[in-house]
Formats: C-alpha cells, structure tokens, sequence
C-alpha cells in the first residue's frame, strides 16, 4: 500500500502534506501519529486498500430521528457555503452524522473547534426531538477517530513521564471525547491514573501517580 510521511505545525497540516504527496483524500487514508512536539507533529498516511477496508460513513437505514439530523447538518453547510456529501453511519450509536468532501479542513478548525461548534448547533436546532440526555455526533472524514489515536499517544507519553518523575502532569484542555480517550488509554496502567478537572470548555486531564487502594 502506498504511504507517505507528513511534518507540520498540526496534525491537520502534516497530513494535508502527505496527502498531497500522494493526491489522494482524507477519505482514502488512514493515518498514524508517529511523533507529536510543540510546533511539529510528523504523521505516516496509507492509502486505504478499498477492497478489503470495511465501508464507512454509508448511509444507514432511515429512522426519523436520524434523517432529520442529517438534513439539519445539510441545511447548516449549505448556509455555510460548503459542498460535501452527508450521510449517516451506519450501526452507530449515538447518532453519527458523517461529511465527506474536498478541502474541509476549515470545517475542523484549530483542534476541531469549528467542528464542535458545528455539532453544538446542530444539536440545539434538533431541540426536542432527542430524548434527555442524548447527543448526536458529528463528524468530519472520521476526525474524532483520527484525533482520539493522537490523544491515546499523548496520555501514554505523559504516562512515561510521571513515572519517570513521579510528578503529575495537566495537559491542555480538550473535548469530552478526547478526554474520554485518555481515561480509556490509562484504566489498566497499575502506576499511572487520570482524572479531569476544571470546567467546560477549558476541562482538562490530569496524569499523575495512581493512589493506592485502601482497603
């Protein structure tokens, strides 16, 4: 399979570069974070094997719920000017709304910020039809996936580090799926555990030397 390295200021740049390298789109890669510093990230992106690869981002079976959903995020782009096709993944639960398209980027944001915004609105515009309690997610040529194996590397770095110097480490604040991810990265580390603190948008996670239990 054919791959490429990509070096950038973000992860979105490093693999903006690869991409280019290979003509390809976010849609036809996979990628991997091989080095992460302030000011540099260095990525590895390979084109994805179609005929072997699962099919993501196809439309489900329409529920109404989900339906609406997808026109909602539909009208949203359109009033934003951005053309990218909208679909609903398949078998996810919450419901996932997937774009796909050329250049969409911008739509992610610093970080994905743009996206969680996107998201935010969608979700007040549904209001009442979802229940108490329940999100819809949207998602831009599977970022989350991408940005949750970056925030594992981080958290198993900064584990490293603590038990080097036994001394926590707050990392910088990110959304409640990034957080969730680290907390998933570290569950079964007998030494390091995390915690998060603060409040929305600027919760973080803290890495530090597991307690002992006390019995």
């Amino acid at each position: 399979m054919k791959s490429a390295e990509g070096r950038g200021r973000t992860l979105d740049e490093a693999v903006d570069v690869a991409l280019i390298e290979l003509g390809e789109s976010r849609r036809n890669v996979d990628v991997r974070v091989i080095s992460e510093s302030p000011g540099e990230t260095v990525v590895e992106v390979t084109v994805i094997d179609h005929s072997v690869a699962p099919v993501i981002g196809t439309a489900a079976p329409a529920n109404g719920k989900a339906e609406t959903a997808r026109s909602v995020v539909e009208g949203l782009l359109k009033h934003m000017g951005v053309r990218a096709q909208v679909t609903v993944r398949t078998a996810a639960d919450p419901i996932t709304i997937d774009i796909s398209g050329r250049d969409l980027g911008a739509l992610i944001g610093w970080r994905g910020e743009t996206l969680r915004a996107l998201q935010s609105v969608t979700n007040v515009m549904l209001g009442k039809q979802l229940a108490e309690g329940e999100r819809v997610i949207v998602d831009v040529e599977r970022y989350r996936q991408r940005r949750e194996h970056t925030v594992r590397e981080i958290a198993l770095r900064a584990a490293r580090q603590v038990k080097m110097t036994g001394d926590a480490i707050t990392l910088d604040a990110m959304q409640a799926f990034e957080r969730r991810a680290i907390h998933l990265a570290l569950q079964d580390d007998p030494d390091v555990g995390s915690s998060s603190i603060g409040e929305e948008p600027d919760r973080r996670v803290v890495v530090g030397p597991r307690k002992p239990e006390t019995s």
